[in-house]
C-alpha cells in the first residue's frame, strides 16, 4: 500500500483567522499527533495510519477538499504539512478542490459536488488500484458515506476515526458484490445520466430517440436514478449513490477476465441495412453519408442497421452509440441533421455487447 486518499472537512476551522501558511507552520510546531487534537481529524487519522502501520511507503497522499473557501485554506494547509513534516510527510500531496462541492449552493452540492467526489476518487484509483486506501475521516457526512461506499465497492481498505478513538478502525467490507451485467443492460441509459448533471426526459428522448418507461426500470436501477417533475416534465439525474455504481462497475468490467469475441454475422453488408421508403429526409442523409453508412454495415458482427428516423438539428459533427437494453442505439450527426439508427449485433451476452459499441466507436474513427 503506497497511496492514500483523504477526505478533508473543517475541524481545523477553529483558526479562521490564519492563513494556508500560518497554519501549516502551526501544526508543523505541534508535537504527538496521536494525543493532540489540535491537529485535527485528517492528520490525528494520517498518523494512526501511518504508526500502526496501514500504508507501508509512503508515495502519494491525495487530499480531497470541499469547493469552498475555507476548504482551499485548509487543504492547501494540510498539503503543506504533509509536504513538510519530519514524521508524516508523504513524497508526492496533491491537493484536489472537488468541484461545486459546496453546501452553501445545496442543489449544486446534491446534483454535481457529491457525485464529483466519487469521480475524483474514481480517477485516482485507476492510477493505483490495488496499492490504495482510502481515509474517510474528514468532510461533509454525505462526502464521507461515499468515500465509503467506492471504497466498499472496488474492495480496498477504508479507515475512519472516530472523535473518541485513539486511533482509526478499518470500515468491514460488505457481504455484497456489484452487478456488473445489472451494469451492463441499462448502461445507456446510466451512462447518459452520468454525462448530464440533470436531463429532461424528453431532451434524453429527442437526443437519443429512446423513451425512458421509469416504471419498468429494474427497481434496483430505479435506486439510483433521482426524477423530479417540474413545469416541462420530469427531471432525471444520476444520484451520488449510482455515481458510485457507475464508476465501481466501469472499473469492475476492466479487472474482470473475461472471455469476449464476437461471432462474424452471416448477412451480407448489403443486406443489413433496414430503412423506410417513406422516410424522404432520412434517404437523403443516407445517400449524403453513404461512406459513413458503408463503413458501419461492413463491420462483421453488425447483423442489421435499421434507420428509425432523422431530425433537422445539428450541434456538431459526431457519432454517439450506446447500449439500450439488448439493441445499440447511435445517432449520426452532420451539417445536413441527424440520423437516428437501432445496430442490432450477433453479441449473446451484456459483455459482447459492451465489446461491440467499443468495437463500432472504435471502427468508424478510424
Amino acid at each position: 500500500m503506497n497511496a492514500l486518499i483523504t477526505t478533508v472537512g473543517a475541524s481545523l476551522n477553529r483558526s479562521k483567522n490564519l492563513t494556508s501558511e500560518q497554519l501549516a507552520g502551526y501544526l508543523l510546531n505541534l508535537s504527538n499527533p496521536n494525543k493532540t487534537k489540535d491537529f485535527g481529524a485528517e492528520i490525528c487519522s494520517i498518523a494512526s495510519i501511518i504508526n500502526r502501520p496501514l500504508i507501508f511507503e509512503r508515495e502519494y497522499l491525495y487530499l480531497l477538499a470541499s469547493d469552498t473557501e475555507n476548504g482551499r485554506r485548509i487543504g492547501e494547509a494540510l498539503r503543506i504539512f504533509f509536504e513538510k513534516s519530519p514524521e508524516l510527510s508523504f513524497k508526492t500531496v496533491v491537493l484536489k478542490i472537488v468541484t461545486d462541492l459546496d453546501d452553501a449552493r445545496p442543489k449544486e452540492f446534491q446534483n454535481k459536488g457529491l457525485r464529483n467526489v466519487v469521480k475524483e476518487i474514481a480517477e485516482i484509483y485507476k492510477h493505483h488500484i490495488d496499492h490504495l486506501a482510502i481515509n474517510a475521516t474528514g468532510g461533509f457526512k454525505a462526502q464521507i458515506a461515499l468515500a465509503q461506499a467506492f471504497g466498499m465497492a472496488v474492495k480496498v481498505p477504508v479507515y475512519y476515526k472516530f472523535e473518541t478513538f485513539d486511533g482509526v478502525i478499518e470500515i468491514p467490507p460488505m457481504p455484497i458484490s456489484l452487478d456488473v451485467e445489472l451494469w451492463l443492460e441499462n448502461k445507456g441509459l446510466l451512462d447518459t445520466l452520468e454525462m448530464n448533471s440533470v436531463i429532461n426526459e424528453i431532451d434524453l428522448e429527442a437526443e437519443y430517440d429512446y423513451r425512458v418507461n421509469f416504471s419498468a426500470l429494474p427497481p434496483e436501477i430505479k435506486l439510483l436514478v433521482d426524477r423530479e417533475q417540474d413545469s416541462v416534465g420530469y427531471m432525471l439525474s444520476l444520484s451520488p449513490m449510482g455515481e458510485v455504481f457507475v464508476q465501481a462497475c466501469r472499473l469492475s468490467l476492466d479487472k474482470m477476465n473475461v472471455d469476449v469475441s464476437l461471432k462474424e454475422s452471416t448477412v451480407a453488408p448489403d443486406r443489413k441495412l433496414k430503412k423506410s421508403s417513406k422516410e424522404a429526409h432520412s434517404n437523403k442523409q443516407i445517400s449524403d453519408n453513404q461512406s459513413f453508412i458503408n463503413k458501419l454495415l461492413a463491420i462483421p458482427f453488425v447483423e442489421e442497421v435499421g434507420v428509425r428516423g432523422s431530425s433537422q438539428l445539428f450541434d456538431r459533427n459526431e457519432f454517439v452509440c450506446k447500449q439500450f437494453g439488448e439493441i445499440i442505439k447511435a445517432r449520426y450527426s452532420t451539417r445536413g441533421g441527424t440520423l437516428y439508427m437501432e445496430i442490432r449485433t450477433t453479441a449473446r451476452n451484456p459483455y459482447e455487447l459492451e465489446k461491440a459499441v467499443e468495437e463500432v466507436v472504435s471502427s468508424l474513427k478510424q
